[in-house]
């Protein structure tokens, strides 16, 4: 555990490193957050996302044709015990405008904006104490409800049920942190399967302070695959208060073979946690 964590409400420096978005099986807070009975916090991130081109398997159907979503997550977690606890992933849109070809050179624009799909889901920890080195299993099953109806005009959320199952293991000494995981999901039609990993290792820079660099890897049934890597910043206000920096750069950008999208792209994101 790190230096910080010391202590029954150390709090947690992994606060807010979820996020992340739908590659990753992060779970608030921070996938180990609280570590005690009866615990509970909730996050807040803001989340820009950045794709430039338009696309359909590797090749670029239309240069310059953008999309850019700007949303929250709200977050939240309660432990009846600290190996098992119960969370919520709720977004919401702000603004999210696409360009796809219009007549000629044209470009027509496309707006979204509103609630996201609900994610709720049932982390189970086990953790272990070795010589020097801390850390844990986790086993993650998790359910999308919908909170709209599916329609044939631009949307963010996915707007159908899924099922998703995650397996996790992280492991952290005095400098430095280890993360790895895997998740499936399967969705109702016409949505395709997804199945994601990501990797992430993170130095212990000070006693309120982890630099982590982190890699996600998603692929689907239509041939859709993306890698995903870049640095990330936490830093402990207090033990009630946490922040987190993160960005990510589309190093790999393969949409789906089957219908357009956008790709080629990056995130930033911003969280604020609170644990009590």
């Amino acid at each position: 555990m790190l230096p910080m964590l010391k202590g029954k409400r150390g709090v947690g420096l992994l606060l807010v490193m979820g996020l992340a978005l739908n590659a990753r099986a992060d779970q608030p807070i921070m996938n180990m957050m609280p570590r005690w009975d009866g615990g509970y916090g909730i996050q807040v991130l803001a989340e820009t996302i950045h794709r430039s081109d338009l696309k359909q398997g590797k090749e670029v159907l239309a240069r310059g044709h953008r999309e850019e979503i700007q949303q929250l997550h709200l977050q939240g977690v309660y432990t009846w015990d600290r190996a098992i606890r119960l969370t919520f992933k709720l977004p919401y849109v702000t603004e999210a405008r696409r360009e796809i070809p219009g007549a000629g050179s044209s470009k027509t624009i496309e707006h979204d904006k509103g609630w996201g799909d609900l994610t709720l889901a049932l982390p189970l920890k086990n953790y272990f104490n070795l010589n020097q080195r801390t850390g844990n299993w986790s086993l993650t099953p998790q359910v999308r409800v919908p909170l709209g109806n599916k329609t044939s005009g631009y949307s963010v959320a996915n707007r159908v049920w899924g099922g998703g199952l995650s397996l996790g293991y992280e492991t952290e000494v005095y400098h430095w942190f280890f993360a790895a995981g895997v998740t499936a999901w399967i969705f109702e039609a016409p949505e395709p399967a997804e199945w994601s990993s990501y990797v992430d290792l993170g130095w212990n820079a000070r006693n309120d302070m982890q630099i982590l660099w982190e890699s996600d890897f998603k692929w689907n049934d239509e041939d859709a695959f993306t890698l995903a890597a870049g640095p990330a910043i936490y830093w402990r206000y207090s033990d009630r208060v946490h922040t987190r920096l993160e960005w990510k750069y589309d190093f790999v950008s393969q949409v789906s073979k089957a219908r357009p999208k956008h790709g080629n792209g990056d995130r930033l994101s911003i969280g604020i946690g609170f644990v009590y």
